[in-house]
């Protein structure tokens, strides 16, 4: 028996000691950058509890102009959206695609809040990143801020942006 806990216990050390070797050669990255999109569909369903209260889903297309690198990218975001008078909870998932071909998914929440005009401003988490080809394997987080720069409106469009800083790990290669 207590051949089987040394045995173990060497194990656990040798599966930690490997674990903290590969992670030795991981990269973090910061990049600051922004994302200039304009929504090209939006679905709006007034839910009738109170007034001003409307439920959304929209597509989005532009591109993302990365401080740190330079690199420019396309970039299509998935919104949803619970508003009362402009102001409520949105959701989705954006999708960048760089010249490479490597993708990097992420999945986002935040606030809207109204601005006078009919326009509005956001902020905002991404809760979880995946990626392909040079972003395989991508740990990370992100924040972000933007702007609605005219009403969002049913079947309509608006053009929009969002700067964001995000931090993430690849692993070691």
């Amino acid at each position: 028996m207590r051949t089987e806990v040394r045995f173990t216990m060497v194990a656990f050390a040798i599966l930690g000691l490997l674990m903290a070797v590969s992670q030795a050669g991981a990269e973090t990255i910061t990049e600051k950058g922004r994302d200039v999109f304009h929504y090209v569909k939006v679905e709006v369903i007034k839910v009738g509890d109170v007034d001003g209260h409307i439920i959304g889903i929209a597509e989005a297309k532009g591109l993302e102009f990365d401080e740190s690198s330079g690199q420019v990218a396309n970039y299509s975001n998935k919104p949803m959206f619970d508003y009362i008078n402009g102001s409520g909870p949105f959701w989705g998932y954006s999708i960048v695609t760089f010249e490479d071909g490597s993708t990097l998914t992420t999945k986002y929440e935040g606030i809207t809040t109204p601005l006078p005009g009919g326009v509005s401003a956001w902020k905002g988490t991404v809760s979880s990143m995946k990626g392909t080809g040079r972003f395989e394997g991508i740990k990370g987080t992100s924040s972000f801020t933007g702007k609605r720069m005219a009403p969002l409106t049913p079947g309509g469009s608006a053009d929009c942006y969002t700067d964001y800083i995000r931090t993430y790990t690849l692993p070691a290669r």
